[in-house]
């Protein structure tokens, strides 16, 4: 048989060996794989907001002295159906850091959560006003919602 399958058949096309398999009757069916049960509906994308309730520290345009520290803390509110986790973050966006890293993780919060956000902050050497803006990125480095900034005139 062997011999056979290894040289061309002398049998006219449509004849052959052929071999019915044969099925033990105590024998189990094999599975190759099982179903996955699709979910009943598609989770809707949810989307992210933030909005700014109110300054708890340091308003803007107050006077500091050059190189004082200090920690501004800004009050706002997760409007967005996402819940801010590990990942989201607040990054500087325009102006001076202001002697800080330029991106803090948001704290954990769900939608409606109010939160605070807290920065240690020290004024520049020179005098002059300065602004620092804030925005709010997600994990995947989106940036949403309103930017939240710091004002200070150093004398």
């Amino acid at each position: 048989l062997l011999l056979a399958a290894c040289t061309r058949s002398s049998l006219s096309q449509g004849e052959g060996y052929f071999i019915a398999p044969s099925v033990d009757p105590n024998s189990t069916p094999l599975v190759l794989e099982t179903a996955t049960a699709l979910p009943a509906t598609p989770t809707p994308p949810c989307d992210n907001h933030m909005v700014f309730l109110q300054d708890l520290t340091i308003p803007d345009g107050t006077v500091m002295a050059a190189r004082n520290r200090f920690e501004k803390v800004w009050q706002v509110r997760n409007d967005g159906s996402c819940p801010w986790t590990r990942g989201y973050t607040l990054k500087l966006e325009d102006g001076p850091s202001l002697g800080v890293l330029t991106r803090y993780p948001l704290p954990a919060s769900s939608q409606g959560d109010t939160v605070e956000l807290v920065v240690e902050f020290t004024a520049p050497d020179e005098a002059g006003v300065y602004r620092s803006s804030w925005r709010a990125h997600d994990f995947g480095g989106e940036p949403f919602g309103v930017l939240i900034y710091l004002e200070i005139v150093v004398q």
